[in-house]
């Protein structure tokens, strides 16, 4: 892990006290589920190391007079706006900078942070199969990525998938051609769906149950959105499958534990921990951003659980050095309308990552306006046409609630760092427009005066 700072360097800090306050909502659900995208590709940040005398420096009276009519709008009515300028630390707006509100997706910029610090930027994640006593044991390693196959599965060297796994597999066993097999999916422990996640969410293809084997994020088929009840046992069915294919007759089919001597016979890695993290932003993919939630939370505290990873991410951040008072976290994509997060928490780390100070890998992730992901088909009015390109930003959306934070880069080439999380939503449409209008409003801001 990287050293923590010896002191925090909260942005409520840099504020007069502001009282956090929970809100007490009704259950928030999903509006849309996340599309499947192609992951972006790794690369150094949009733009060079931030440092205090680098270009203009902004104001926080010019920054007010852009974005304070919009930040009161009725559309924010009950909201948290903040934004900062990471050459300096220095607080430019704040609108309830410390409410603890319901963050939805923007979740995952927190979940990605301790994912790069506790994983390893460059770690992949390994999906292994061993035999022992004529039993194959197909043993997951947390890897939501994994497909079932890809053309490229008779190239040597390849992509992950399970079928690659199979046909080394079969390979590795040589003369053995009758065998069972048991698929152990013990690395993930506790319930399978999140604290305040809807029943409907697997068959909705919000999210797949959350295990550590899985194939094609748990989907029914490859064209449909909605999710198998057991990610792993289907995963197992299909791994048996490709193995009598293979001239390997498997009889039994069922869960169980992989031995301590269970010898292996075949393994395929997953992509980086850094390019999982940006397809998850990128995506707001909620299966990608759970698997990583559980696996910080198996490596730094040995719980693969929702709750786990709740505690190792709020203690991640709490040992950089990040503000975590009023940060209350049940899962690691931002689905649970439990998760409580200020403005400030979100912009503590996103200024970590604009300055260059720690986690530079989530920068790429991030969708840019009106071009990738989750923000393709935003800021495409008039009002929001200087963000176009310029703003990289997290989206979040429940019902009830919208977020939107990232990095914009103003008109004297500064990145901004912004973060608003509006709970209460009556408009989902207003909403996002004010959000985009803010950001694009920072773009074209000259506001070193």
């Amino acid at each position: 892990m990287q050293p923590a700072r010896t002191s925090s360097r909260s942005l409520a800090a840099l504020l007069s006290p502001v009282a956090a306050l929970a809100l007490v909502l009704p259950l928030a659900l999903p509006a849309e589920a996340a599309d499947s995208l192609p992951s972006p590709s790794p690369s150094s940040t949009p733009w060079s190391a931030v440092s205090a005398d680098g270009g203009a420096v902004p104001t926080p009276s010019a920054v007010r007079s852009r974005i304070d009519d919009l930040a009161q709008q009725k559309s924010l009515k009950r909201s948290g706006v903040v934004v900062v300028d990471p050459g300096t630390d220095q607080v430019l707006y704040g609108k309830q900078v410390s409410r603890a509100l319901i963050p939805a997706s923007v979740t995952k910029i927190l979940t990605a942070a301790a994912a790069v610090e506790v994983l390893g930027a460059s770690t992949r994640l390994a999906t292994r199969t061993a035999e022992q006593a004529n039993v194959v044991y197909l043993i997951g390693g947390g890897d939501a990525t994994l497909p079932r196959s890809l053309a490229s599965d008779a190239q040597p060297n390849g992509p992950a998938s399970l079928r690659r796994l199979a046909r080394s597999t079969a390979t590795a066993l040589g003369g053995t051609t009758k065998v069972d097999v048991v698929f152990d999916d013990s690395l993930f422990t506790g319930r399978a769906l999140g604290p305040g996640w809807a029943k409907r969410f697997p068959n909705a293809g919000v999210a797949a149950p959350v295990s550590a084997l899985m194939i094609d994020q748990g989907r029914k088929s490859r064209s449909s959105r909605a999710r198998v009840a057991d990610p792993a046992k289907r995963a197992a069915q299909v791994f048996a499958n490709i193995l009598e294919n293979r001239g390997v007759s498997v009889g039994r089919v069922s869960r169980g534990r992989a031995p301590d001597a269970a010898k292996e016979l075949a393994m395929v890695e997953s992509a980086t921990i850094a390019e999982m993290v940006q397809r998850m932003l990128t995506a707001s993919d909620n299966d990608v951003a759970e698997s990583l939630g559980h696996l910080v939370g198996k490596e730094l505290l040995n719980d693969g659980s929702f709750a786990g990873g709740a505690r190792a991410t709020s203690q991640v951040l709490s040992r950089a050095g990040i503000d975590t008072q009023d940060l209350a976290l049940f899962d690691g994509s931002g689905l649970s309308p439990r998760n409580r997060v200020s403005p400030a928490t979100m912009a503590d780390v996103l200024t970590d990552v604009a300055a260059e100070r720690r986690w530079t890998e989530l920068a790429q992730g991030l969708a840019v306006a009106g071009v990738t992901g989750t923000l393709a088909n935003r800021f495409t009015t008039k009002a929001t046409s200087s963000g176009r390109g310029v703003v990289r930003a997290k989206t979040g959306t429940l019902t009830g609630v919208a977020a939107l934070a990232g990095i914009v880069i103003d008109a004297d080439k500064r990145p901004l760092v912004f973060a608003i999380i509006g709970n209460n939503i009556t408009s989902q449409a207003r909403a996002r427009d004010t959000m985009d209008r803010i950001a694009s409003q920072l773009a074209k801001c000259g506001c070193s005066s």
